[in-house]
């Protein structure tokens, strides 16, 4: 790592640095294989959420971060579904950062904006940002530096403006037998959305609301609309806490 790369969470080099090249979301491990084909599968379930979620994104003029973007994935099915809008990424690994570039398809226009984090900060200025998604970041971060990443996620946001946090659910076992055997998450510590919430409002006021997701296998196109019907039910393999901030 260069003089100029940024730090991690801890201070030492960002550790997805070295699966940026080769990374896949996680599908090296066997289990995680048997429920989806591929890391857009797992994905597109939470681009789908967000879609039903902001209608805005359907016809653009948003502006949306995404915190801790990694290979850009999540934006660019997100996109790739329909969703417009003003898109910036940032992480902490500048690996990741030159993935989505790289990956980046041609037929969905130019990639997006793109910043490295100074561990949980970011270059942007205070309330620059409508719509803020934090995607399997939390369980990556440290406990202790957790309460900078929801001050973080707060500053960036507008009056009015909308987090996302979507994490792994650790109330579903099968979550966690394959967190635990998955190597790009041998330093996780997975986080329940009832952390999340009380996260949040520690570092401003919000609105929130939480809903499960991932319940079926995603591979599974035909069992979609389940979803939506257990959102209530804490044991889907996901989960999302919505924090809309006061205006």
């Amino acid at each position: 790592m260069s003089a100029s790369d940024p730090p991690s969470w801890s201070g030492e080099p960002a550790e997805f640095d070295d699966y940026a090249a080769e990374y896949e979301g996680g599908l090296d491990n066997p289990i995680k294989r048997l429920m989806g084909n591929s890391p857009d599968q797992f994905i597109a379930v939470k681009a789908r959420w967000l879609l039903r979620r902001e209608p805005m994104l359907r016809t653009g003029g948003l502006s949306v971060l995404d915190y801790g973007c990694g290979v850009g994935s999540l934006m660019r099915v997100l996109i790739g579904l329909g969703g417009k809008g003003e898109f910036t990424g940032c992480d902490i690994s500048t690996g990741m950062l030159r993935q989505v570039e790289r990956r980046w398809p041609r037929e969905l226009g130019a990639p997006p904006a793109l910043a490295p984090q100074q561990g949980a900060r970011t270059p942007f200025a205070d309330a620059a940002f409508d719509m803020v998604m934090i995607s399997a970041v939390l369980h990556h971060v440290p406990i202790a530096e957790r309460p900078a990443v929801y001050a973080e996620l707060g500053r960036v946001l507008k009056p009015g403006g909308r987090i996302y946090v979507f994490e792994h659910n650790p109330r579903n076992p099968l979550v966690r037998y394959v967190t635990a055997r998955t190597p790009i998450d041998r330093n996780a510590i997975l986080l329940d959305a009832t952390e999340v919430r009380h996260g949040l409002l520690d570092a401003a006021r919000y609105t929130l609301d939480t809903d499960y997701l991932m319940f079926m296998p995603p591979g599974l196109a035909f069992l979609r609309g389940i979803d939506p019907l257990l959102a209530w039910l804490p044991m889907g393999a996901q989960y999302a806490v919505t924090a809309r901030k006061a205006a």
